[in-house]
Order: structure tokens, then sequence, then C-alpha cells
């Protein structure tokens, strides 16, 4: 769903994360909202989750483009530090044929860019038994 402006984008993020915290699901670690301009800027935080693992996030978005994540990257790893998996559109070596993909222990490969509210059922769905 398209937003107005950069505020209203960064409000969206807080609505995803507001809930897992209420429900302590997760544990608000930082949040950091770096408004550009009305249409850009750049947001970044860190979640902990019941299960140990962590989600560092971080969004660098323009909302008159057709695809406002200009730049994004939503790295889960365990409490040591090693990753469980990461989406992100950073250039890559060997070229993928697109630049959204998807890191995991085992492969990168090509993968869609997800939304925040995504990533987070994602890890939640994972810890369930």
């Amino acid at each position: 769903m398209p937003v107005s402006g950069f505020p209203e984008h960064a409000r969206t993020i807080q609505k995803v994360l507001d809930p897992v915290v209420a429900t302590g699901e997760a544990t608000l670690v930082s949040i950091q909202v770096d408004q550009r301009s009305a249409d850009r800027g750049y947001i970044t935080g860190q979640l902990h989750f019941a299960d140990t693992s962590e989600l560092h996030f971080r969004e660098f978005v323009d909302t008159t483009q057709s695809e406002p994540k200009l730049m994004y990257a939503y790295h889960v790893q365990d409490a040591k530090g090693a990753l469980i998996f990461r989406y992100d559109n950073a250039a890559h070596r060997p070229r993928l044929p697109q630049p959204e993909h998807k890191h995991s222990t085992a492969e990168v490969r090509p993968a869609s860019a997800p939304t925040l509210d995504e990533v987070v059922n994602e890890i939640l769905q994972s810890s369930q038994p």
C-alpha cells in the first residue's frame, strides 16, 4: 500500500513493531528515524525476540518512487551473532539475476523485497515449535 510521505512510512514501521513489543514476543532495542525530506528518509532499528534471535533492519526510502525502498536490509541472527537469514538489495558478487535477494546459511538466492511485517512474521513462525 503506497504511503503519502516519509512520516507516514515511519508510522507504518512503528505499527509493525508495536504489537510484537506489546505482546512480549520481542523487545525493541533501538529505532532511529532520520527524515531527510518530506518524501525521503532512513530508518534503522533492532529487535530482540523471545527465542533469542535478533533482527537488525534498515531502510532508505523515497516515497515518490514506484518502489520506495531504495536500500534495505533485514538481518536476522542468533544470540551469538551467527546469520539465520538476511534479505537485502545490496550489489552482490557473483552477480544475481536481480538485486533483491535472501541469504541463508546454505545459499544466496533471488527473493522479492519483503516488508518489515513479513520479516517479523517469518521470525515468529520459525520460532514456533
